[in-house]
């Protein structure tokens, strides 16, 4: 009798693993969807720009050349470009060159810290173009400090 009720439990502990009951138990995890992002780092100003996720994989950061950084009066600054096509222009200055920076067209985008970063929006059509609430908030300053706006 014990060997009967042995075999019996056996053989259904056999039959049970063989095929996985349905259900979320022991059912293969999905693949992995890493999160994408989009930022560029200015470690000299001390702010992060992060663009929404539909720039990820899209759009390439490119430093401005030092020709272009003088013509705009900003210490530092960068292009972000989808292509062919410029789609924003980001700048940054210290605060005794502000005036420089909105003199050549750029408008201010954040402050903090005698730092001040300003952007010229060269793309304001198609997908990739950002809302005026994305661009307020991509300016993230080191330390997590809201910056402030003088427009």
């Amino acid at each position: 009798m014990k060997t009967l009720v042995l075999a019996l439990l056996f053989g259904l502990s056999l039959t049970a693993s063989a095929t996985p009951p349905p259900g979320t138990h022991r059912e293969p995890a999905p693949a992995p969807d890493p999160m994408q992002h989009f930022s560029w780092r200015d470690d000299a100003a001390g702010y992060t720009f992060v663009a929404p996720p539909r720039w990820a994989g899209k759009v390439r950061a490119i430093p401005l050349a030092s020709a272009d950084l003088s013509a705009s009066g900003a210490l530092s600054g960068v292009r972000f470009v989808a292509g062919n096509r410029t789609l924003l222009v980001l700048l940054t200055s210290d605060e005794t060159r502000a005036k420089a920076l909105t003199a050549t067209g750029a408008t201010e985008l954040s402050r903090h810290d005698g730092h001040v970063v300003a952007f010229k929006a060269a793309s304001q059509t198609g997908s990739l173009a950002l809302t005026a609430a994305e661009l307020a908030a991509a300016v993230q300053w080191d330390g997590g400090a809201a910056g402030s706006v003088a427009r």
